[in-house]
């Protein structure tokens, strides 16, 4: 088991993280608990645990009679949601740009900097959701903030498996955050819009490829 992981649920939660994302686990397969706990020669309430977030992610469902299954990532998911985020996520950006706090804009500059330093897929869409969010918490009472954060939250697993898949878009994306930041401190909020719009739009394309048959069906060779 690697160490770098403060608890055992966090090991065990990103290594079947990772079975699922690289193809060791198909679609359709079932996690079984005591397996995967003499697996890692671990208890089982880690496991379970670590089931409770995978489900969270999205990459599972957990039901009473078929218990823990594997759930595929399908190109129909990933397009509604991106559908819905560059509908609503460029104009809560633009919205934000006006009420932003100094603190806030230092924070995601802070979340920036350790996006261009993560190598780990996982970390770095968690900090992806993060950086967006604190941009636009300043909106956090509104209707469309939660829609929004909802949004980023159920995406996450889309983003892990394009930039393991994908390992130089992450280039790319740093880029793109770097100039929301600039039109943040600019107070440019049609700029922003404009530059959140066409960012979720290449996400989007990336993504699709990500989760097509066919890069699939490479992934699990």
């Amino acid at each position: 088991m690697p160490k770098a992981f403060k608890t055992i649920e966090q090991q065990v939660l990103s290594l079947l993280r990772n079975d699922i994302l690289s193809g060791k686990y198909r679609p359709g397969d079932k996690l079984r608990q005591d397996e995967v706990a003499r697996r890692f020669e671990v208890s089982t309430t880690p496991v379970r645990e670590a089931f409770r977030g995978l489900r969270s992610e999205g990459l599972v469902t957990i039901d009473a009679n078929k218990g823990v299954v594997v759930k595929g990532l399908s190109v129909e998911d990933v397009a509604e949601i991106y559908e819905l985020r560059i509908l609503l996520e460029p104009l809560l950006a633009k919205k934000s740009v006006a009420s932003i706090t100094d603190e806030s804009l230092h924070a995601a500059a802070g979340i920036h900097e350790q996006m261009c330093a993560a190598s780990d897929p996982h970390e770095w869409a968690g900090l992806n959701c993060d950086f967006h969010i604190k941009l636009m918490r300043s909106e956090e009472q509104s209707r469309l903030y939660e829609m929004v954060k909802n949004l980023l939250v159920v995406a996450a697993p889309y983003v892990s498996l394009s930039i393991y898949m994908h390992p130089q878009i992450q280039q790319t994306d740093n880029e793109e955050h770097a100039m929301i930041l600039d039109g943040y401190r600019k107070k440019n909020g049609k700029l922003v819009e404009k530059i959140v719009r066409q960012h979720l739009q290449q996400t989007l394309e990336t993504i699709e490829d990500s989760v097509n048959e066919k890069t699939l069906g490479q992934a699990y060779s």
